[in-house]
C-alpha cells in the first residue's frame, strides 16, 4: 500500500480491470467475512515475514518534452518495519529523477509513519462488494474501496482480494486527496504476488495528466532476491515452496 500511495503524489496510469468468471455479490460471502480474513491475513503475515531483499527498477516519462528516467533500487526489509534503500543505478533526466524518483523516496519514510492510517482496513476505508473473478487462476472477491479520511496516502478505487488466503492481489483507483493544483488527473494500478507464502508487490503502473506538462507515466518493476519467514511460516505453505 504504501508505495501505491506514494506514487499517486506524483503519477498515475488508468489500466482498466480485466474482468473473467464474476459471480455476482449475492453469492458471495459477507462483506465481514472477507474483511475478517483480510485482518486475519494481514496479521499472520506481519507476525511471520522476517525479512526480504527486492530489487526495484523505476521507469518514468513524460512524451510531451520527450523525457525517460530510469532509476535502480535494491531495498531490503527487516522485522517489524525497517527498510534500507540504496540507490544502483540511474540515468536518463535529471528532472526526473530529482521531482519523482527522490521525492518517491523520500516519501517512503512519511508513508511508514502514517500507515496505521491507510492500511486498507474498516478503520480507515468503507468497501462495497462487487463480485468474484479468476484472477490468475485463482479465485478473488472484487471490491469497491473509498477512503475515509481523505489524506494523500488514501486511495478511492477497487481491490481484488484472493479468496483462499484473505490478501489483496491487486489495487487499482486513483488518490483519495488530490496531489497537487497542477495535477489533473492521477489512476495507478498494484498489483501482488504469491512468494514463498507471503503476498508481495510485484508491479505498479501509474500515470497522471498534469497542467501544462501534459501525460506522465511511471512503472515500477519489483524483483525479489530473498523472501525469509519464520519456521510457522515454512509450515503454512503450500507443498513445493521453499522457505
Amino acid at each position: 500500500m504504501r508505495i501505491l500511495a506514494i506514487t499517486s503524489l506524483v503519477l498515475g496510469l488508468l489500466v482498466p480491470p480485466g474482468i473473467a468468471g464474476r459471480r455476482q455479490a449475492d453469492d458471495l460471502p459477507s462483506l465481514e467475512t472477507i474483511l475478517q480474513r483480510m485482518r486475519a491475513h494481514d496479521d499472520w503475515q506481519r507476525g511471520h515475514l522476517l525479512e526480504y531483499q527486492v530489487q526495484r527498477t523505476f521507469r518514468a516519462a513524460n512524451p510531451r518534452f520527450n523525457l525517460e528516467s530510469t532509476l535502480e533500487v535494491r531495498t531490503f526489509f527487516h522485522k517489524p518495519d525497517t527498510f534500507e534503500s540504496e540507490v544502483l543505478r540511474s540515468e536518463g533526466s535529471k528532472m526526473i529523477r530529482e521531482k519523482v524518483f527522490d521525492k518517491i523516496l523520500e516519501a517512503e519514510d512519511d508513508a511508514r509513519t502514517e500507515s496505521a492510517r491507510t492500511a486498507i482496513n474498516a478503520d480507515n476505508y468503507n468497501f462495497k462488494i462487487l463480485g468474484q473473478e479468476n484472477c490468475d487462476g485463482r479465485a478473488c472477491y472484487h471490491l469497491r474501496i473509498t477512503s475515509k479520511h481523505k489524506e494523500r496516502f488514501g486511495i478511492d478505487g477497487e481491490i481484488w482480494v484472493d479468496a483462499e488466503d484473505g490478501a489483496i492481489g491487486r489495487i487499482h483507483g486513483a488518490p483519495a486527496k488530490r496531489p497537487s493544483f497542477w495535477t489533473l488527473r492521477t489512476e495507478i494500478d498494484r498489483r501482488y504476488r504469491r512468494i514463498n507464502g507471503f503476498w508481495l508487490c510485484e508491479t505498479i503502473e501509474s500515470g497522471s495528466d498534469i497542467f501544462v506538462g501534459g501525460h506522465s507515466t511511471l512503472k515500477v518493476d519489483l524483483s525479489y532476491v530473498s523472501v525469509v519467514g519464520d519456521d510457522a511460516a515454512c509450515v503454512h505453505q503450500s507443498l513445493g515452496s521453499k522457505c
